[in-house]
């Protein structure tokens, strides 16, 4: 089981995007079923505002557009869906504690501590040094060792 992080989203939906044709397969990999993914509401909280944002989208989607997109992901019945536990916030303390962070970093503690409390190990990510310092789980940058400047 993989999680598709928001940056795989967002490539495989913006058509100039160097990364979009690996996006796009990867994600119709896993919308067909050959690729076994989840996602997370965070994700596509992240997507959303993403693509609808000006300084990383050109043009930017209305917002009408990417609500089509997330409840297209949603209901895909191909993406199993994990969610925050009761438990969640404890282990994104425990992981603070052990691996603290400032700013921005904190949803990325926050979805690392969704996938373990959902038993998902693996993330597709372009910011596989975010993930780093989580030995328990394995981030997989699929668009190789080139990173979007």
């Amino acid at each position: 089981m993989v999680l598709f992080d928001a940056n795989v989203l967002v490539h495989a939906h913006v058509a100039k995007s160097p990364y979009h044709t690996v996006a796009r397969r990867i994600r119709d990999e896993a919308a067909v079923g050959h690729l076994e993914a989840c996602l997370s509401p965070q994700v596509l909280c992240e997507f959303f505002a993403v693509c609808t944002d000006p300084r990383f989208v050109q043009p930017a989607l209305s917002s009408a557009q990417v609500r089509a997109e997330l409840k297209t992901y949603w209901s895909a019945s191909e993406f199993k869906r994990i969610l925050p536990k009761e438990t969640t916030l404890l282990r994104m303390f425990q992981l603070l504690e052990a691996h603290p962070v400032k700013q921005q970093a904190i949803f990325d503690v926050f979805l690392a501590a969704t996938m373990l409390d959902n038993d998902v190990r693996t993330i597709y990510t372009e910011n596989v040094k975010d993930f780093a310092v989580y030995k328990e789980l394995r981030a997989i940058n699929p668009f190789g060792t080139l990173t979007l400047q």
